[in-house]
């Protein structure tokens, strides 16, 4: 018996709801489970990555243990589009994928909330796994080691537009560079703007999502280790028919938001931005309501 299990792509952080917030993009990494009488298979990743620190791999065997699947060994097959280390979730798509294949070989691979609570200890916050287990939009809070997750009800039609630079930044490096201290008038500013796009979302007010996605935790910080953050940044919020500008989790990828009917929207960005999104890809993706598909071959 196989389990294949499809993971979306994740937008975390949302501007300002760092480690909080995020949402689920129709861009998806598929991975293949079988067990062996033995050994460890991992195909379709590049080489370095194919042994027992594959976090795929490790996700499973730790998995394995919380259900009781006793296993000789298991051939894993990747594939997909998710970009790796660009701010996108692919760290997550693993992560939960290699969980829920455990629980489906236990035929527990609906249970959604333990799953969370398992891929958040790995992961060690909830904003990239929860909508990649629940799909949308999702705003979680960690206490006491319980994780609270609820899904936001957005009311308009939107997509997504990701700029992918042709670069990586390593999520450590980004953490490295955030501050151990925020002042207290910035972070008032970004608990009224987490609070005024959240509001605005589920009110379809999209007056408000411009200045709700505006933040001073992690972003101003981040973007000096992103080429041409700064002025991309700029034009983009200066562009009447986007509604909302971001940093895409720990970056370097930028993420747009569009009315659904702003058939122009990556032509227009494209233009405006010229030479500098020169070798970026700019890819129109619309919010993934599922999360983790799973399936038995």
């Amino acid at each position: 018996m196989y389990v294949r299990v499809r993971v979306p792509a994740t937008s975390a952080n949302l501007g300002p709801g760092f480690d909080v917030a995020g949402l689920a993009v129709t861009l998806y990494n598929t991975f293949t489970f079988e067990l062996l009488d033995e050994g460890l298979q991992i195909l379709g990743c590049p080489e370095q990555f194919a042994n027992k620190d594959n976090m795929t791999y490790q996700a499973f065997d730790e998995a394995a243990k919380e259900v009781g699947l006793d296993y000789k060994g298991v051939r894993i097959v990747t594939s997909g589009d998710v970009p790796y280390t660009r701010g996108l979730g692919s760290s997550s798509t693993c992560i939960v994928a290699g969980i829920v294949a455990a629980y489906a070989f236990k035929d527990r691979y609906e249970d959604r909330q333990d799953i969370l609570e398992l891929a958040t200890k790995i992961e060690g916050h909830p904003d990239n796994v929860a909508p990649a287990i629940f799909g949308g939009m999702t705003v979680s809070v960690m206490e006491d080691h319980k994780v609270t997750t609820l899904s936001l009800p957005i009311k308009n039609d939107y997509r997504f537009v990701a700029l992918i630079p042709p670069f990586t930044l390593s999520t450590a490096k980004a953490r490295a560079v955030l501050p151990n201290t925020l002042e207290r008038a910035d972070a008032i500013k970004n608990v009224s703007h987490l609070a005024l796009m959240v509001a605005s979302l589920i009110n379809g007010y999209d007056q408000g999502l411009k200045l709700g996605f505006k933040d001073r935790l992690h972003q101003p910080y981040r973007g000096k280790l992103i080429k041409n953050y700064f002025p991309i940044m700029d034009i983009l919020e200066k562009d009447d028919k986007i509604l909302g500008v971001y940093l895409s989790g720990a970056g370097p990828t930028i993420m747009a938001m569009i009315k659904a009917e702003d058939d122009k929207g990556v032509v227009r960005i494209k233009e405006e931005l010229g030479e500098l999104i020169e070798g970026w890809k700019v890819e129109k993706l619309e919010l993934d309501t599922r999360g983790y598909v799973c399936d038995f071959l």
